[in-house]
């Protein structure tokens, strides 16, 4: 039974909580009515009571919504085409089986345009350079399995997308490229965007858990929850040993930027880092600190505005920060000669 209320709802699911946010409708003018956060756990049916008491449905009923997800094996790598005429589509599965050893056969992919996000077809794309966008079959039925299980019906599935990055840096007027850095368990994403799309994208596989054993063994603690703890506090001084403790993220990411800027002349300006599985307050400072980079500030009250997008009442404006625009931008229909997805 699919929930019967007439309400739409935009869920990202992430590796610690739902978050949920209700919206008048999917089309602007769109006013967010509410928005929660449950908290994830081994008790299935409580996190589906939950979900149901939320949507006001029945205890065999589903919340109906749009979902954001993060698949751990999700893949989004530019890479450049060079094959011959009509091998194309063979040329971009052989680069993600050469650059993902755990990556099945089984995978929907899909092709963007580096400038527009638009999809395309290789074979009939003039440009060389392609956004290559996907996950493995099996991981996305896991999904649905899960989501069905926690009393969501996924109206669609999508990935989480940056695209809401570069809108902002258009509606802020600048020009100067931003690197964006999803930090996950066991890897990163390391994507160099600017108001004219993205320009270089880059999987290192140094996630929060390679992190979370350089603190243990920075401070000799007994383990690595003891680290892992540590890592989400609010009050505890980073800066004399975060150099130590990223080391090897740092290495690649210094590699990446001076890649780029040799290639491209152009320097990148900001850092936006996005960590799911564990909070980290820090960290955006500190690897901005090391590579000279300014964290970006976005207030996103002003570019839900500028999205025809607004709260109800102020006290939900409080609770929205930045970490929620992959999510809130579902929402936007960004103009494709302007947005990368």
């Amino acid at each position: 039974m699919i929930s019967s209320s007439k309400k739409d709802y935009i869920v990202e699911y992430r590796p610690t909580c739902i978050r949920v946010v209700r919206v008048s409708s999917y089309t602007t003018p769109i006013t967010i009515e509410a928005i929660a956060e449950i908290p994830l756990g081994d008790d299935t049916d409580a996190i589906a009571a939950a979900v149901r008491k939320l949507a006001g449905v029945k205890a065999n009923g589903y919340l109906n919504g749009a979902c954001v997800v993060y698949p751990e094996r999700r893949i989004i790598r530019q890479i450049t085409i060079d094959t011959p005429k009509g091998t194309e589509a063979d040329f971009v599965f052989k680069a993600i089986g050469e650059s993902f050893s755990d990556v099945p056969v089984e995978l929907s992919a899909h092709c963007l345009s580096p400038a527009t996000g638009k999809e395309i077809d290789p074979a009939n794309y003039n440009k060389k350079e392609v956004i290559v966008c996907g996950v493995p079959n099996i991981d996305i039925v896991k999904l649905q399995k899960q989501m069905l299980g926690h009393g969501i019906y996924p109206s669609r599935i999508e990935l989480g997308t940056i695209g809401s990055l570069q809108d902002a840096l258009i509606k802020q007027g600048s020009e100067a490229p931003s690197l964006f850095l999803e930090i996950e368990k066991n890897f990163s994403n390391a994507v160099i965007i600017g108001p004219k799309g993205i320009e270089m994208s880059r999987r290192i596989e140094t996630g929060s858990e390679d992190i979370t054993f350089a603190l243990k063994e920075e401070l000799n603690l007994k383990d690595e929850n003891s680290a892992y703890k540590l890592l989400s506090s609010r009050d505890f001084d980073f800066s004399s040993i975060s150099r130590k403790i990223l080391r090897r993220l740092m290495r690649e990411l210094q590699s990446s930027i001076g890649f780029y800027e040799v290639q491209t002349g152009q320097s990148v300006s900001w850092i936006h880092c996005s960590t799911r599985a564990t909070s980290m307050d820090w960290l955006e400072g500190s690897i901005g600190s090391l590579l000279n980079l300014k964290p970006f500030s976005l207030s996103l009250t002003d570019w839900l505005d500028a999205n025809g997008i607004k709260c109800a009442d102020e006290s939900m404006t409080e609770r929205l920060d930045i970490s929620w625009i992959g999510q809130l931008a579902a929402l936007c229909s960004f103009k494709k000669e302007e947005i990368a997805a």
